[in-house]
């Protein structure tokens, strides 16, 4: 398993975001994290990469803690892309991108031209290749969010864990990010777990699904399995339907 936890406890504060959860995440599959808002997604995902600490439990990746990897090995299995967008210095979108090829590099390495081969061949994959000259504090949120997927893409790590990827996305640009992570997992054997509020993406592109209830409790397996009318009620608390058919080849939940 690429990535595993056991009898994984984490909360903010008072708020007990998950007991004693178990989660085994292997080469190729991709995970959904679902919740609604303040249920502890972001920091759930955080603690799997080993960016802050759980409160019980165990968590391996490839087989070690965090600790005994130390954080540059870490960085050559995990791949992060987190929320927050902080841009302090001027730099071009191909400068930005190969920000995630520095976890390959000795101490006092600059980024030889196998690395921007690597940065450019992400950025055409995220249909930024004419934007690599652009400073990025001129981009737009969008376009901002698609060069954070590309340098996390172009860290080439065995676990990607994305938080909200889709934030400031338009429909076709989410499509495209979904099916290129997908394709990632299935053609290099990644694992990937994404935070995501649309639990009909978590149907059509995850194979497996982990719910947060907000409470503490939560449920997790295959997506098949767990995400029905009754689980999701519970999970937004909100009646749902799903609807299946000839005119819907991937089943789709709606609201009531």
């Amino acid at each position: 398993m690429i990535l595993e936890a056991r009898r994984l406890s984490v909360s903010i504060g008072p708020h007990a975001v998950c007991r004693e959860l178990d989660l085994a995440l292997a080469a190729g599959e991709r995970l959904a994290i679902l919740g609604r808002n303040g249920a502890g997604k972001s920091t759930l995902l955080a603690t799997l990469a080993g960016l802050r600490p759980a409160d019980g439990g165990e968590l391996f990746i490839d087989g070690q803690s965090y600790a005994d990897l130390g954080l540059r090995a870490a960085a050559r299995v995990r791949g992060w892309l987190g929320q927050d967008r902080s841009d302090p210095f001027a730099s071009t979108v191909l400068e930005a991108v190969l920000t995630g090829r520095h976890p390959h590099l000795s101490r006092w390495s600059w980024e030889s031209p196998s690395d921007a081969r690597i940065a450019r061949a992400v950025l055409a994959d995220m249909n930024l290749a004419d934007m690599e000259s652009r400073e990025v504090r001129t981009l737009s949120g969008g376009e901002r969010q698609r060069v954070a997927i590309a340098a996390l893409l172009a860290q080439q790590t065995r676990l990607m864990l994305a938080d909200e990827p889709l934030a400031h996305l338009d429909l076709n640009h989410q499509i495209a990010t979904l099916e290129l992570l997908s394709q990632r997992a299935r053609r290099d054997g990644i694992a990937v777990a994404l935070v995501l509020h649309d639990p009909n993406f978590a149907l059509r592109y995850c194979d497996r699904a982990l719910l947060l209830f907000g409470d503490g409790t939560h449920a997790a397996g295959p997506v098949d399995a767990v995400l029905d009318e009754d689980t999701l009620a519970r999970l937004y608390g909100h009646p749902v339907r799903r609807i299946t058919g000839a005119d819907f080849p991937h089943a789709v939940f709606v609201p009531k």
